[in-house]
């Protein structure tokens, strides 16, 4: 393990917070399947490095800021678990969502992610990798 997966998770959330794509693709893996809260909601996914710049494109389209702010990573073996919050601005409404509950449950495998899902209810995230309160 997994104190190196907990770091992957930590250089994860830096990375898209930067929007260091060349970082991102050292981190996920060619295979990656990411899923967004959207993207959650509708059932979808985006898949490998092509599909995430697709993401971040659309992201950066419509919102002027998008962060995460993780505060707690549970290291749960090859899954990691990240609680925090999510502040975000729209580009062209200027709406202004701060401290948005958050958390992220973040798959590893040989050293990258595999997948990542989004969560906006800590619960559910929780119960996603077999917890709960």
């Amino acid at each position: 393990m997994s104190q190196e997966n907990v770091e992957l998770a930590r250089r994860l959330h830096r990375a898209f917070n930067d929007r260091d794509r060349d970082a991102l693709a050292e981190i996920f893996d060619p295979d990656v399947e990411w899923i967004p809260i959207l993207a959650r909601l509708e059932g979808a996914s985006f898949r490998g490095h092509e599909g995430v710049n697709r993401w971040l494109d659309e992201l950066d389209r419509d919102w002027a800021e998008f962060v995460t702010d993780p505060q707690e990573f549970r290291d749960l073996g090859d899954v990691i678990l990240i609680l925090g919050t999510w502040h975000a601005r729209a580009r062209h409404s200027g709406l202004a969502l701060d401290a948005q509950p958050g958390a992220w449950v973040a798959q590893v495998r040989d050293g990258r992610v595999v997948r990542q899902e989004t969560f906006t209810d800590r619960a559910e995230a929780l119960e996603a990798v077999g917890l709960s309160e």
